[in-house]
């Protein structure tokens, strides 16, 4: 799946609030980052050269790579729910050089808790001065709200009926196509409570908290920072 470019997916004002030390000297990693659209829309102020993109859709990694040729990007070849059914359960996360900034859009709303464990225990050893991921969560704050009654009107258009989860009070839940479970489909969402989210981590050794941000954009997900 190849993520579109419009003004609706234009999330570098979102990297620019919540990073904000980032600068042109600094190497950013963008973990899911499709075909660079974080450093489309950064119109230059984003590094080219020290920009590097991982992706589990080879699709994606290869047509950023053809448009910005200075920068990095990696296909990771992982079994992902939702991105990349056919590919391994055991593929190791590739080796890269310490980053001084990694950034998460939209990836871990469609991974499972363990994969989540893991993927920010690989970030941790890059040494990076900031992690920041989004994520869903069902706190029932306007946050979860918004994004709750989104993949549930979405699941109405695509299957003429839903199950309604909206006011789901489970710790997490994962939700494939319109049925409660972890399987593959077109659809795979994971929606976590924060403060389970957050507690759940910490047995890991891995230190989170919710950050909020200004900007109200199409799709108003909330952002965790890893420590």
């Amino acid at each position: 799946m190849i993520h579109p470019r419009n003004e609706s997916t234009n999330r570098y004002p979102l990297f620019n609030e919540l990073i904000p030390e980032y600068t042109f000297n600094d190497t950013l990693l963008d973990y899911g980052g499709s075909s660079g659209n974080l450093l489309y829309f950064s119109n230059g102020a984003i590094n080219k050269s020290k920009y590097t993109c991982i992706d589990v859709v080879k699709e994606s990694i290869e047509l950023g790579q053809k448009e910005f040729s200075e920068s990095n990007f990696i296909h990771w070849n992982r079994y992902n729910q939702m991105y990349n059914i056919n590919g391994k359960k055991d593929e190791p996360l590739p080796a890269i050089p310490n980053q001084s900034f990694i950034w998460g859009y939209s990836v871990f709303s469609h991974m499972i808790f363990e994969d989540i464990v893991e993927v920010l225990l690989w970030m941790k050893s890059l040494n990076p001065k900031k992690i920041v991921m989004s994520y869903l969560n069902n706190d029932h704050d306007e946050y979860s709200k918004w994004t709750m009654n989104y993949f549930y009107d979405k699941r109405i258009k695509s299957f003429g009926e839903c199950v309604d989860f909206r006011m789901n009070n489970d710790n997490y839940f994962y939700l494939t196509d319109n049925t409660y479970g972890c399987m593959n489909g077109e659809y795979f969402i994971a929606v976590y409570k924060t403060d389970w989210l957050i507690n759940k981590l910490a047995k890991y050794k891995i230190t989170a908290k919710k950050i909020e941000h200004n900007i109200k954009p199409t799709f108003p997900i909330p952002f965790l920072e890893i420590y």
